[in-house]
């Protein structure tokens, strides 16, 4: 008896409604009329045999089994785009797609310059740049070369160490803040909001916290900003802060945040991937 396979060109469509969280988001996700995104739903629970969505006058509802598919769908679509990565240059060509995944500050301020050098060394070269805080899963080519700052565990990774990135407390040139300064208290402080980091960071320094905390925010970018529009102190990396003109705040502390640039062995042996991977492997270490 054959077997019969979703079509490919189903996925999407549900992919996109699952992490949209809407049809018209989807649609506009995929650039195609809501329409046609309700068909190639409709067509998908056809092919599965089974109920991904319930349907209400205010949108749609993902069912148990559309959770439980989401992770696989995902899959599929990380395995095609890598297979379109793949065949989009030769092997031994420095020309093609090149999907690097990184930490949302590093994608807006480190990695600018660094892709711009490689386009202008290697003209054929095009980069897909994923800008997250989570890391994403490179046995499953969701991407070819990872920026982290967690030690990657896949044994099939190669895992280059780029040293410890300092980050330090800063704050605008023109915050009015009392001199001397020598700790955190009645200052104007921006710390994260979930995460937990920054705080537990500061007082395993055997520094005493912040008491005036004018806002929490978990988005690294955010924070910077805010910082940079002289709302308060807070956390960037020493390096980025120098080129943004920011201020040291307690100058003799220091947090450190190991970083790795990884990458699959087998992606290890295409040129143009190799190229770029250890071109960042040199420059991060100068930029971070």
């Amino acid at each position: 008896m054959s077997t019969i396979f979703p079509s490919l060109d189903h996925i999407p469509a549900f992919h996109a409604v699952m992490t949209t969280g809407s049809l018209s988001a989807a649609a506009r996700d995929l650039r195609l009329a809501q329409p046609t995104v309700r068909r190639h739903i409709e067509a998908l629970e056809q092919e599965l045999n089974t109920q991904l969505f319930t349907r209400a006058a205010n949108g749609l509802t993902p069912t148990t089994m559309a959770e439980t598919l989401l992770p696989l769908a995902r899959a599929v679509l990380e395995e095609a785009a890598a297979m379109h990565r793949a065949a989009s240059a030769q092997k031994d060509a420095l020309a093609g797609v090149v999907r690097i995944t990184s930490s949302r500050v590093a994608a807006a301020h480190v990695l600018p310059p660094l892709l711009s050098q490689l386009a202008k060394e290697a003209p054929g070269l095009r980069f897909e740049l994923a800008a997250t805080d989570h890391a994403e899963d490179l046995t499953r080519r969701a991407a070819d070369i990872a920026l982290r700052f967690t030690p990657p565990k896949q044994q099939s990774l190669i895992a280059a160490p780029l040293g410890a990135v300092k980050v330090g407390l800063f704050a605008h040139p023109n915050l009015d803040l009392p001199e001397p300064l020598d700790n955190l208290q009645g200052i104007p402080f921006i710390s994260d909001d979930r995460e937990g980091i920054i705080l537990p960071a500061i007082q395993n320094a055997g520094i005493p916290l912040p008491d005036h905390i004018v806002l929490r925010c978990d988005d690294p970018l955010s924070q910077i900003a805010h910082i940079q529009s002289g709302l308060g102190v807070g956390f960037c990396q020493a390096k980025l802060a120098t080129r943004l003109g920011l201020r040291r705040i307690l100058p003799d502390w220091t947090y450190e945040m190991p970083a790795w640039l990884v990458l699959h062995e087998d992606q290890s042996r295409i040129a143009r991937i190799r190229f770029v991977f250890d071109y960042l492997k040199t420059q991060l270490r100068h930029w971070m």
